[in-house]
């Protein structure tokens, strides 16, 4: 049930994504008894849909094709889908700034920390420096330095790879929000 058939058409340098969905409750959510475009898309669409796009040079992007069993598109549902899926991921641009919001605080707060240790390791070595026969300075040498390479590894993994995902993660969203969809049955 989770399959999704997927092409892409170039025409003039613009791309087109097109995802044929087996049924309308793969799209949608069919526990949200909300009407056509208020509906939610599914989380499952999402995240394919959204993950699809991250593989792709943005720019290029001109619009999506949504493709739905003809049986289970009405004309009217047809005409109110797009409008659905740019709502739905215009409204989740907000969870997104607020997920960024948290994100760098974490990020300062793991900045702050790595600066801390990093100050506290040249402060040991430089009191230390000449006592490397005790075995328990070697055991706090080692402490210090194991707590050094963790928090500068997480500040850094924080600034080279969450943050700058969390930031391509919203341009897509902001693409999918304003992006022209079509919708087609088969």
């Amino acid at each position: 049930m989770r399959e999704v058939r997927v092409t892409r058409t170039e025409r003039d340098g613009a791309l087109e994504i097109g995802f044929r969905f087996k049924s309308m409750d793969q799209l949608l959510d069919p526990d949200d008894p909300s009407p056509l475009p208020t509906r939610e898309v599914t989380e499952f669409a999402e995240e394919y849909i959204a993950s699809y796009l991250d593989g792709c040079n943005l720019k290029k992007i001109a619009g999506i094709a949504v493709g739905l069993p003809r049986e289970s598109l009405t004309p009217g549902e047809a005409a109110l889908l797009p409008e659905a899926i740019r709502r739905h991921f215009s409204f989740r641009i907000a969870d997104l700034d607020d997920d960024m919001r948290v994100s760098r605080r974490e990020g300062r707060i793991s900045l702050a920390l790595a600066i801390s240790n990093a100050t506290v390791a040249v402060l040991f070595v430089t009191v230390f420096a000449g006592d490397l026969e005790d075995p328990l300075v070697i055991l706090l040498t080692g402490l210090v330095t194991i707590l050094n390479w963790v928090t500068v590894w997480d500040t850094y993994e924080y600034f080279v790879y969450d943050y700058r995902r969390e930031v391509r993660k919203r341009r897509i969203y902001q693409k999918l929000a304003g992006i022209e969809i079509r919708v087609e049955g088969w």
